[in-house]
């Protein structure tokens, strides 16, 4: 049996459409199309952040801390941490995530100490990580898995989507159900399976991209 040996294949952007439009059916359609069709990915992929659908764009950043420094800045592409954990001594110690409220609540914020907890506020453009207690030293890191942004979408000529190939079908699937709304003269039971077709592909490659460790182990540590 002859095969390609080969492991490449992949979509880019105006194929993406192409395949979409094809799944929708009926007459083909120019002009804005393809424009439209790209904001409809654009904020498809929004939907998929809102949906928490991004382990592969999760990333690895090492922090500094200072003495008496309460919070420090991530990035503008980061939209939330996955995990926190305190670096000191070549010990990695997890720290406990508290909401932004809790964390406002606390009255004693300039205790100084090793951090046990970290609190996230997501501005608009870039959010802020708090510490608590603040860091009485200087040799300390903070170790931050945290989820990025998806880059976005434009007109460059054979682009492709910032996402994992798993990804390809229901990403395909999603733009022709977007589109489908958009296009005079489609059936409204042919939206409804382009939906339940999208969706499905969706929850398929999203149990994919999951952990597959049957549990997490923390171990217990203290310091004296």
């Amino acid at each position: 049996m002859a095969t390609s040996g080969t492991f490449t294949f992949n979509l880019d952007i105006d194929e993406v459409i192409e395949e979409a439009m094809e799944m929708i059916g009926g007459e083909q359609t120019l002009g804005h199309e393809p424009a439209s069709a790209r904001r409809s990915l654009n904020l498809m992929l929004k939907d998929w952040q809102n949906r928490e659908i991004l382990l592969w764009t999760t990333e690895a950043s090492v922090i500094s801390l200072s003495t008496s420094t309460t919070s420090y800045p991530l990035s503008d592409s980061t939209i939330d941490t996955l995990q926190v954990i305190l670096n000191r001594d070549n010990t990695d110690l997890p720290l406990d995530r508290i909401s932004y409220e809790e964390y406002l609540q606390v009255p004693r914020k300039g205790q100084t100490g090793r951090p046990t907890q970290y609190s996230i506020k997501r501005d608009r453009d870039n959010p802020t990580i708090f510490l608590w207690p603040i860091p009485e030293n200087s040799t300390d890191k903070l170790k931050v898995e945290k989820i990025s942004e998806l880059e976005d979408i434009n007109r460059s000529a054979l682009q492709n989507a910032d996402i994992s190939k798993r990804f390809l079908p229901c990403l395909t699937a999603g733009l022709a159900y977007y589109m489908s709304m958009k296009r005079p003269g489609v059936d409204a039971n042919r939206i409804t399976m382009l939906k339940q077709n999208y969706e499905e592909l969706l929850g398929r490659a999203n149990i994919e991209d999951k952990e597959r460790a049957n549990m997490y182990i923390r171990p217990r540590l203290s310091y004296i």
